[in-house]
C-alpha cells in the first residue's frame, strides 16, 4: 500500500511538472521571438547609428538562444525579458542618436573640407620623403595624404548610412588634421 502511494505520488508529481516545464519553455521560445522580431525592426538603423549597442543586443540575443537550447528555460526567459526592456529601451533612444549623428556629421562636413584645404596650401612647397626613408609616413605630405584617404572613407559611410563610423572617422580625421597644422605652424 506504501509503494503504491509513493508510486501514485511520484506519477501525480511528474504530471505535473513536465507540462509546467512545457509551458515555461513556451513562454521563454515566444519571449525570445517576440524580442528578435521588435529588434529586427530597429536592426539597420541600430547598426548605422550605434553599433556597439546593437552588436551587444545581438550577442545577447544569441547568448539567449544558447540557453533556450541547452535547457536553461528560466534562464532564458529571464534573458528574454531583460533583452525586450533593452530593445524597446534602444528603439525609443533612435530617434534622438540620430539626430545626435546627423549633427555631428554636419559640423564635421562643415570644417574639415576648409582644413584640409589649409593644410593643402600650407604644405604646397613640402616634398614627400623617398619611400624608405625612416619616419616618412609621419611626414606632412604622408599625414595629410592619409587623412585625405580617411576623409573620402568616411564620407562614403556617411553616404551608405552608417553616420557613427562616418562620425568617428571625421573626429580621428580632425584630430589629425589639428596636429598637422600644429605641426606646420610651429615648423616641426
Amino acid at each position: 500500500m506504501t509503494k503504491r502511494i509513493f508510486w501514485l505520488g511520484l506519477a501525480l508529481t511528474t504530471a505535473l511538472i513536465v507540462p509546467g516545464c512545457g509551458a515555461q519553455k513556451g513562454a521563454a521560445e515566444k519571449a525570445l521571438a517576440a524580442t528578435v522580431q521588435a529588434y529586427d525592426a530597429i536592426k539597420q538603423q541600430a547598426q548605422n547609428i550605434v553599433p556597439d549597442e546593437a552588436k551587444a543586443i545581438e550577442d545577447a540575443i544569441a547568448a539567449a538562444n544558447a540557453q533556450l537550447q541547452g535547457g536553461d528555460t528560466k534562464g532564458a526567459l529571464a534573458a528574454a525579458t531583460s533583452l525586450d526592456a533593452r530593445v524597446k529601451e534602444l528603439a525609443a533612444s533612435l530617434p534622438e542618436k540620430t539626430t545626435q549623428a546627423q549633427t555631428a556629421w554636419a559640423e564635421l562636413t562643415g570644417s574639415i573640407p576648409a582644413t584640409l584645404a589649409t593644410l593643402d596650401k600650407k604644405a604646397a612647397g613640402l616634398v614627400k620623403p623617398a619611400a624608405g626613408t625612416p619616419n616618412a609616413e609621419q611626414s606632412a605630405v604622408a599625414v595629410l595624404a592619409r587623412l585625405k584617404t580617411e576623409w573620402t572613407e568616411a564620407q562614403a559611410a556617411a553616404q551608405a548610412g552608417r553616420l557613427a563610423e562616418a562620425v568617428t572617422k571625421g573626429d580621428d580625421v580632425r584630430a589629425g588634421a589639428v596636429k598637422l597644422l600644429t605641426d606646420l605652424q610651429g615648423g616641426s
